[in-house]
């Protein structure tokens, strides 16, 4: 099992050799451990999780134009390593299940496994290093960072809003929720001081 995830590494490190949205390879393995981290308490199977967790962007809309090619390349990869189509099955659909898609994903979390996944990705888009991730997505997209009062739906602050702030309270898992206090507290202190600096009253 090890190995198949050495060979998962090597082939996500190269996929997203290049990428820029903040959607990388360190994005990818920061999600591993974390998710490693929270099914030490949490259980589940790890290979599994291990495993989704390095393809869960592979096949996300915003980052390919062809979400079903993508979807066939890791149903092939798989089927390669010999591992059983019920387990492929099961793969696909907790990449699916991470998905934010502005809070509208129809395909829910249900496994434990699914919900540590999807748990990490979303911590890794909290505190910190979410506030990074935040800005250096919007500027790949040629968003205004910037947008005090809230005049422009699209730009990376107004998407705190929208989005990364209320992370918090879809975790899944006791550990997430745990782990999301304080990213989220760290969110809130950087609005805080962000609008301090510019003298724009809360």
């Amino acid at each position: 099992m090890n190995q198949i995830i050495a060979k998962a590494e090597t082939w996500m490190q190269e996929v997203f050799r290049s990428e820029k949205t903040g959607h990388d390879f360190e994005h990818l393995k920061r999600v591993v451990e974390t998710a490693t981290k929270i099914q030490s308490t949490e259980g589940g199977d790890l290979f599994f999780i291990q495993l989704a967790a390095l393809f869960h962007d592979y096949s996300d809309e915003k980052l390919t134009k062809d979400v079903s090619r993508a979807r066939g390349e890791l149903k092939s990869w798989m089927e390669n390593e010999n591992l059983e189509k019920n387990f492929v099955r099961r793969i696909l659909r907790a990449i699916d299940a991470v998905s934010y898609r502005n809070g509208e994903n129809k395909i829910q979390a249900q496994s434990i496994e699914e919900k540590i996944i999807q748990d990490a990705d979303r911590l890794d888009a909290m505190g910190a290093i979410g506030i990074i991730r935040a800005f250096t997505y919007g500027a790949s997209k040629n968003r205004q960072p910037l947008d005090y009062l809230k005049t422009n739906p699209n730009s990376t602050l107004q998407h705190f809003d929208d989005k990364l702030l209320r992370l918090k309270e879809l975790m899944q898992t006791e550990t997430g929720k745990r782990l999301a206090e304080e990213r989220h507290a760290f969110m809130l202190l950087f609005i805080e001081e962000l609008k301090k600096e510019q003298a724009i009253k809360s």
